[in-house]
């Protein structure tokens, strides 16, 4: 497969009947992000704003959002079919990280069509939504890709991390120490140095895929994306430092972030993942020196937030590459028997036991990994009997298969955790006192009790039959002679719903 620039993959969305162009006009403030919450909600097209009020005559007139909104426009993304299933997407994702593909070099490209500095930036300039009605200011940074440079080895990591426009040149960003591009700020911090920052909005929507994702911190996301195409990916210089960002993408924004708290900036109310607003803070600011962009540039923005009936880009995204971390971890772990795993706000882990503890070393191998700062607070085990994409197979073991009064729940207190979690206390997740979030964590084990397993001549557990099992030889006598019975029974649709 090709790498492809965001143009391609707006001329695949419309060719596959998923894209909708919004032509007629539509206003950024509020507009623009109701209109967006309807389609994500309702699980609609990925969506084109072309005419946004305030825009007409600036040099980006247009939008792109929510096409990662759904699995089977994750499966295009990867250059698959729609109905590819999760399971095949993450095995391909976890192959890309074991095995990148460098990128190569090149001298120019589109994104170098126009280049901006000075007086000419005007951050105002890209039609940037509000978000939410209650987010603090234009976030412009939502489903983009920052790239920063280890000062030491040279590695180059690309990570999303929220932004909001602060004025025509500075970006108010959450600047987290355990994040990828917080270890490289500590760095140049220690030197005295500011840190170089690229923000690249719009190109091939892998690199969207894996910018948010848990990729190993010693693997580019540069790589990966290349491993996924199965081409190297064409990166050209900034004009301001040695950074390297896509040639082929829509907007580059190129800047600097100091240390200095008398240069930060209040980042914040903001509407996040959880559905909660996260709290304003003084926080570290890109002060933008170029931006470099195509000709008709189009912003690449996205809604956050998931609740109860309110998607978004985000969780069809993890939904793959999620499972495809805690499969990893699990598996460098040395943690035997995982067969699958199911991502979301509490993560299943489905395994085949056969001694003691097992449970608890799941548990303790993702709670231990640099992917738990954000992910993996409640982790529920079942055995391998359990269907973890059925939700009433999920509650039958929760119900049956766990005793409250014994060691069934862990509770793992005081760990590292997400900074943007509303249940916790505001002091235990201020990242300006303690470096991160402070989680409590919760393991069930919803796997059966060994003590009541036999063995067999390998050693292996076996379990007394259920009650609702049905005898092989009468089932086999049952469907030899169901057409006599005259029973007409309505099509399987599990326990779902």
């Amino acid at each position: 497969m090709k790498c492809i620039d965001q143009r391609n993959w707006l001329a695949l969305l419309e060719q596959a009947g998923e894209l909708a162009r919004v032509k007629v006009p539509v206003d950024w403030n509020g507009e623009v992000g109701a209109i967006a919450r309807r389609v994500l909600n309702a699980q609609g097209p990925a969506l084109l704003f072309e005419r946004i009020r305030g825009h007409e005559e600036t040099w980006c007139t247009k939008l792109f959002t929510g096409s990662l909104a759904t699995a089977s426009r994750v499966a295009l993304a990867f250059g698959r079919e729609r109905t590819t299933s999760r399971r095949e997407l993450a095995e391909m994702f976890r192959r890309a990280m074991r095995g990148g593909v460098p990128p190569v070099v090149v001298d120019n490209g589109p994104v170098k069509e126009n280049i901006r500095r000075g007086d000419e930036i005007d951050l105002n300039d890209i039609p940037v939504p509000l978000w939410h009605p209650g987010d603090g200011g234009r976030y412009i940074n939502t489903m983009c890709a920052v790239v920063t440079r280890d000062p030491d080895s040279g590695f180059l990591n690309v990570g999303t991390y929220r932004g909001m426009i602060v004025d025509a040149r500075r970006i108010s960003v959450l600047l987290l120490i355990g994040a990828g591009w917080g270890g490289h700020f500590v760095k140049y911090a220690e030197r005295g140095e500011e840190m170089p920052v690229a923000v690249v909005y719009g190109w091939d929507p892998l690199l969207d895929v894996c910018a948010g994702s848990q990729v190993p911190h010693d693997v580019s996301e540069y790589d990966v994306v290349g491993a996924l195409r199965g081409e190297p990916a064409r990166l050209v210089k900034c004009e301001t430092s040695e950074l390297l960002v896509p040639a082929d993408a829509e907007i580059v924004v190129e800047g600097f972030i100091s240390d200095d708290p008398k240069t930060f900036a209040m980042e914040g109310p903001f509407g996040e993942y959880s559905g909660y607003y996260g709290e304003p803070r003084p926080r570290p600011v890109i002060r933008v020196e170029c931006v470099t962009h195509r000709d008709g540039a189009v912003y690449r923005g996205s809604l956050e937030g998931v609740a109860p009936g309110a998607m978004n880009e985000d969780a069809a995204i993890y939904s793959i590459t999620t499972k495809a971390a805690i499969l990893n971890v699990l598996d460098r772990a040395g943690v035997r028997g995982v067969l699958d795993a199911r991502p979301g706000p509490v993560t299943f882990v489905q395994i085949r036991q056969t001694y003691n503890g097992q449970a608890k070393q799941v548990a303790a191998a993702l709670w231990a990994s640099a992917s738990a700062e954000h992910f993996w607070k409640v982790i529920m085990v079942v055995d391998e009997d359990i269907d973890i994409y059925n939700d009433r197979a999920l509650q039958w073991a929760l119900c049956y298969r766990v005793n409250p009064a014994s060691n069934d729940l862990v509770v793992m207190p005081g760990t590292r955790g997400g900074v943007l979690d509303q249940s916790i206390p505001l002091i235990r997740r201020d990242d300006t006192v303690l470096g991160t979030g402070s989680w409590n964590r919760l393991l069930i084990d919803a796997t059966r009790d060994l003590s009541q397993a036999r063995r067999d001549r390998f050693g292996r557990p076996t379990w007394p039959p259920m009650s609702t099992e049905i005898e092989p030889q009468e089932m086999a006598r049952v469907e030899r002679r169901w057409p006599e019975y005259g029973i007409a029974l309505p099509q399987q649709r599990g326990w779902r719903g």
